[in-house]
């Protein structure tokens, strides 16, 4: 009987439609606050992805301009610059690598050869091997036979602002491919000829 009572009441009180405003804010207010917090988040989160595509653009175009031979400092510069413009200099990290295609049908040819690659910034980035761009047919775009490609890759972590964010250290990967625009080649100190 008791039981039957307590269902009752809970039918009654579903389909009731009176209330008061204040009860309807106060359980909704939670749930409102919660997603006001998660879209600021969300939404920082991908400003700070963009901020950091745009300065990984402006390193490789800057590289792809370059006509003398790049040294450590060069590549020093432009993890300063990526720091610079993303405001940020903590956990950012940066590879440039150059990857020449060689394709000869005749000899049935079809691979990436690995030119020179340097990494700046402490991290889980580390220097492309000849290993690791050899295949890689599904990672670089289609090139001609011979041409270079400037790849640019950095890594980053998001913080998020609140301490009970969603988005807390979350890495952010950024890789840009650039074609080199008035040399022939980009060439590393003491690793290739110009």
């Amino acid at each position: 009987m008791y039981i039957f009572d307590i269902k009752r009441a809970l039918r009654r009180f579903r389909k009731s439609e009176q209330g008061t405003v204040t009860m309807e804010t106060v359980i909704m207010l939670p749930f409102l606050f919660g997603l006001l917090v998660f879209s600021y988040e969300f939404f920082d989160m991908f400003r700070y992805k963009s901020v950091r595509e745009k300065a990984t653009y402006t390193v490789a175009d800057m590289l792809s301009r370059e006509t003398n031979v790049v040294d450590a400092t060069y590549i020093d510069n432009t993890k300063l610059l990526f720091d610079t413009m993303t405001r940020n200099g903590s956990d950012n990290q940066i590879r440039t690598s150059v990857v020449r295609y060689h394709k000869y049908d005749p000899d049935n040819i079809d691979e990436f050869e690995l030119r020179w690659s340097e990494v700046r910034g402490e991290g889980e980035l580390l220097k492309l091997t000849t290993a690791d761009v050899k295949e890689a047919h599904a990672t670089f775009p289609k090139m001609t036979n011979g041409q270079d490609l400037i790849i640019v890759e950095t890594r980053s972590v998001y913080d998020a602002h609140l301490p009970f964010g969603v988005a807390k250290d979350t890495p952010i990967k950024t890789q840009m491919f650039m074609s080199l625009r008035f040399g022939a080649q980009l060439c590393y100190v003491g690793v290739c000829t110009p």
